[in-house]
């Protein structure tokens, strides 16, 4: 699988899509005017302190490194990255701050290479760089922290593809999660001793209709649903 590769036009615009359709769950005045406060680098600054818990960052103890996990906060890190990109164009007076953020997503897949990846410290170091004081925002992401975080992700996922699946694939697990009693404490996590991460990645790569399809979130939501209810429940 080739590790320097790029969102087509379409993947990008489906995760800009999809950012705004949740984002808007929560708040359906969000970007043009948003009622619900809300900090996205508070979260991305957590997410990343995550994925250096899952790979094990303290060396004066015993760990386990978790891989999988680790790669899947760097898929949350780009759930928010998307939002601040599109709040941004909002402030800057962008007429089509959706459609703009996803040409500058396919435009950073473009630039970036699993051979150019860092770490947590660059990525956050570029969004300092990148920071807007003028709009009270010491960290933005910009055109080069969202290649280095398309470096990240290549690097750790292999492909655009993989990216793409797995972005599409964490919300759908979201859906399929609260359908099936995650708040009543009565889902699964475990689907077939695995991780139910770990069965959705591999199901959904197995289905070429997902990375087709013009609905990708509800196509994702059904095949996993269907699998959790023959083989898990």
């Amino acid at each position: 699988m080739p590790v320097d590769t790029q969102l087509t036009v379409k993947q990008a615009q489906q995760i800009a899509n999809l950012q705004t359709q949740f984002n808007q769950g929560l708040d359906a005045h969000w970007p043009m005017a948003p009622k619900l406060t809300r900090d996205d680098f508070a979260a991305v600054i957590v997410e990343l302190g995550e994925r250096y818990e899952h790979l094990g960052y303290k060396w004066w103890k015993k760990q386990t490194v978790d891989h999988a996990q680790a790669n899947m906060e760097l898929i949350d890190v780009l759930h928010f990255a998307v939002s601040d990109v599109i709040e941004i164009l909002v402030e800057d007076g962008s007429a089509s701050p959706v459609e703009t953020a996803a040409l500058k997503l396919a435009e950073a897949s473009i630039r970036a290479s699993a051979d150019e990846a860092r770490d947590a410290r660059w990525l956050l170091r570029h969004t300092a760089l990148e920071g807007r004081p003028d709009l009270n925002r010491p960290l933005c992401f910009g055109n080069e922290s969202l290649t280095q975080l398309f470096s990240m992700l290549y690097q750790a996922y292999g492909s655009a593809e993989a990216v793409y699946i797995s972005y599409v694939g964490k919300n759908a697990l979201n859906h399929v999660r609260q359908q099936r009693g995650y708040k009543e404490g009565s889902y699964i996590k475990m689907w077939r001793e695995e991780e139910d991460n770990q069965v959705m990645m591999r199901l959904l790569l197995d289905s070429a209709d997902i990375l087709k399809s013009d609905s990708p979130l509800d196509d994702a939501i059904s095949l996993l649903l269907n699998y959790y209810d023959t083989h898990v429940a």
